[in-house]
């Protein structure tokens, strides 16, 4: 992407953000926010592509952006299997914010608020933000694993967007996400305060359903962990205390053997490309971004690569926890938020790959890992376009 298209976008939704928020939310920015927002990254340079490289990238982007409005459905969501909703439909609106696109406005406007309105009317009475899942007044933990696993994802996910939403609606539909997104926190806060087995999966997330011994992984408190940050960020009221309980959970997931974040903390192979980088992006949006165990996360990474494509690594383990383009997505901000080396490494050769592996009609292709390939390729679609949108700090969460 250009500067000048980079440093238009990025001031006018920062400007939108701010200005959508309600009084109280706008008192606590200071003035200088929105002047200093593009500069706020300069050790993660742009440079790292040519220009002729970021017109590559644009007009990928335009293609895959075409490609997902085409695929949008008449209720407004974007097509997976039901189990995966609202979450793929969410990442799907984030992944056109994330390159500029706003609900309401330009081409895709309509696209947008028609998915939106479809992620709004997911919330169950309990809370969850998700379609598969048990209504009533309290969440209940007395659900098929199944339901356990995805209704965790797509509370998590779905809220975030809808927090990232928030400042830029207009005060009609800005009303409606204030009460979705309060509910969420209620739901999110009460699941991270479910009694733990062990005492070293305090102030993390897990399944809805009580699965195992393991009462949190880095996978779920990771979304679960941005959706409080950017709610606090948006002017919700988030405690302190619960984000920082999340933060002492993701260091304890450090694994001091491999030298990178893990799944969970009692795995003995807990590796995985998706989480090394969750670990690190976790710890940038508490502010850690050059903690000893970011740093030694990406060094471990940088043992391995995305250069084939939908390839995964499968580590000494029976069950893989690597994930392609999930991995490839929380690498990609990661390495954003650690700058300098990280990203100048990462970066060209991710765009290189992404570009040369897109599908004729603009998509790129479903999962190869068994679990996460039944959600389709419009889910791998949008965390590819949200990859490569990571430069353009357009989405309020993964900024700088």
């Amino acid at each position: 992407m250009s500067d000048r298209r980079w440093t238009h976008w990025a001031a006018e939704i920062t400007l939108c953000c701010v200005m959508a928020q309600p009084l109280a939310a706008q008192t606590a920015v200071e003035p200088s926010a929105v002047a200093s927002a593009p500069a706020a990254a300069d050790d993660a340079p742009r440079e790292v592509l040519s220009p002729a490289e970021w017109r590559q990238v644009d007009a990928s982007v335009d293609r895959a952006l075409a490609w997902l409005a085409s695929e949008q459905q008449s209720d407004g969501s974007f097509p997976t299997l039901e189990a995966g909703q609202p979450a793929v439909t969410s990442l799907c609106v984030m992944a056109f914010i994330a390159h500029g696109h706003m609900p309401g406005a330009g081409t895709y406007g309509p696209n947008l608020e028609r998915a939106t309105d479809y992620v709004l009317e997911c919330q169950k009475e309990n809370g969850l933000v998700a379609i598969v899942a048990t209504d009533g007044p309290e969440i209940t933990r007395q659900v098929s694993h199944d339901m356990g696993v995805t209704a965790a994802y797509n509370h998590a996910i779905a809220s975030l967007m809808l927090s990232e939403l928030y400042g830029m609606s207009g005060t009609e539909r800005a009303a409606r996400i204030q009460k979705v997104v309060a509910r969420s926190i209620r739901a999110t806060l009460e699941m991270q305060r479910w009694p733990k087995d062990r005492s070293e999966d305090r102030g993390g997330w897990r399944y809805v359903d009580d699965f195992d011994d393991n009462d949190s992984d880095l996978s779920i408190t990771g979304w679960q962990l941005m959706f409080l940050r950017s709610s606090r960020n948006a002017g919700f009221d988030v405690p302190k205390q619960a984000i920082d309980d999340a933060v002492a959970y993701v260091r304890r997931n450090f694994s001091r053997r491999y030298g990178a974040f893990g799944y969970t903390i009692n795995d003995p192979d807990p590796r995985s490309r998706g989480m090394a980088g969750a670990g690190i992006l976790a710890l940038a949006h508490a502010g850690f971004h050059g903690a000893p165990e970011a740093r030694r996360s990406a060094e471990w990474l940088q043992q391995y690569d995305f250069d084939t494509y939908n390839q995964l690594v499968p580590f000494t383990q029976d069950w893989y926890h690597d994930r392609y383009h999930y991995s490839l997505f929380n690498c990609c901000q990661a390495m954003y938020q650690l700058g300098g080396r990280h990203w100048e490494q990462f970066f060209p050769r991710a765009v290189h790959t992404l570009l040369e592996n897109q599908q004729p009609d603009g998509s790129w292709q479903a999962e190869s890992h068994f679990h996460d390939g039944q959600f389709g390729n419009v889910y791998t679609t949008a965390l590819v376009v949200m990859t490569l949108g990571a430069p353009n700090q357009l989405l309020p969460v993964f900024q700088r």
